[in-house]
């Protein structure tokens, strides 16, 4: 009798082989989006923070405004809403949209300035 592996175990192995490497390629994959994601999602959260502070640190008179802005460099608009809510109490509403042809929000938030 002779050793070694015959051609059908041969293939076999070489097929569960070729599966667990598609697997791992697979959850490789998986992984990087998700640390894509995570990092898109941090760039968002401190640029949303920034805009907010900037916004409350100027001058707000109650109305509609709208600016071109870049965000994960690609281009979008910010849009904020300042309505008064009593004398001393202002509140702002802010959207964020892709300026695809067919913008879609991206993100959108609230809050409040109460002034001396």
């Amino acid at each position: 009798m002779k050793a070694g592996f015959t051609l059908v175990e041969v293939m076999i192995a070489n097929t569960m082989l070729v599966i667990l490497v598609a697997g791992f390629a697979d959850i490789t994959e998986k992984t990087f989006e998700q640390m894509q994601l995570r990092k898109q999602k941090s760039e968002l959260a401190s640029q949303l923070d920034n805009w907010t502070l900037e916004k409350l640190a100027g001058e707000l008179n109650p109305g509609s405004y709208q600016e071109n802005v870049t965000l994960s460099g690609q281009n979008a608009e910010l849009h904020w809403q300042v309505t008064m809510i009593e004398p001393k109490l202002k509140s702002l509403f802010f959207q964020v949209k892709s300026s695809d042809a067919v913008p879609k929000v991206l993100a959108q938030w609230r809050t409040a300035l109460k002034t001396p």
